[in-house]
């Protein structure tokens, strides 16, 4: 049904290094366990040292920095991680108007002169991700609000029919 491939290019690695600029790695490395210059090592790709799912999982749980787990499904040619637990009634404008601000400021950087740096891509990117993050959450909070009362959606769905049927 799927076929993934991993990607020639090093999505992981470049996560990893965004990542490690990103955050305090003191304070990552004490609350998951692990010593600094190990969790430096594991994030830095010319080291043979390699991150475990087990620890990839602590760190974004404590960091709640999903670009580790963004660049991974990147590197096989998947979109970023959907947090599906932030969604709520209550956040659907602000998902809405959060995947709008991030389509305008990645509009705003296509048509900028300036020079592709490693910093700009990053910024890019971690807004397209944003983007695709907030419509995922705006789908989910939809469907749940269709889900969470049938009676509804299927008055919905006998008005939207009959309502084609007399025109």
């Amino acid at each position: 049904m799927f076929y993934y491939q991993t990607s020639i290019h090093s999505h992981f690695d470049a996560a990893c290094r965004a990542f490690a600029q990103a955050n305090n790695l003191e304070d990552v490395a004490y609350a998951v366990g692990m010593r600094v210059q190990v969790l430096r090592n594991k994030l830095n790709p010319a080291q043979p040292h390699r991150m475990t799912v087990d620890e990839l999982l602590a760190i974004t749980d404590y960091t709640e920095d999903a670009r580790l787990l963004d660049g991974m499904l990147a590197q096989i040619n998947c979109l970023p991680s959907v947090p599906v637990n932030n969604t709520t009634e209550n956040n659907m404008q602000l998902c809405a108007l959060t995947a709008s601000a991030s389509v305008g400021a990645i509009a705003g950087e296509a048509v900028s002169p300036e020079k592709m740096t490693a910093a700009r891509k990053n910024a890019i990117l971690d807004r397209a991700n944003e983007a695709i993050r907030s419509i995922s959450m705006l789908v989910y909070t939809v469907e749940a609000r269709f889900q969470s009362a049938p009676v509804l959606a299927a008055a919905v769905d006998l008005v939207t029919g009959n309502a084609a049927g007399l025109m």
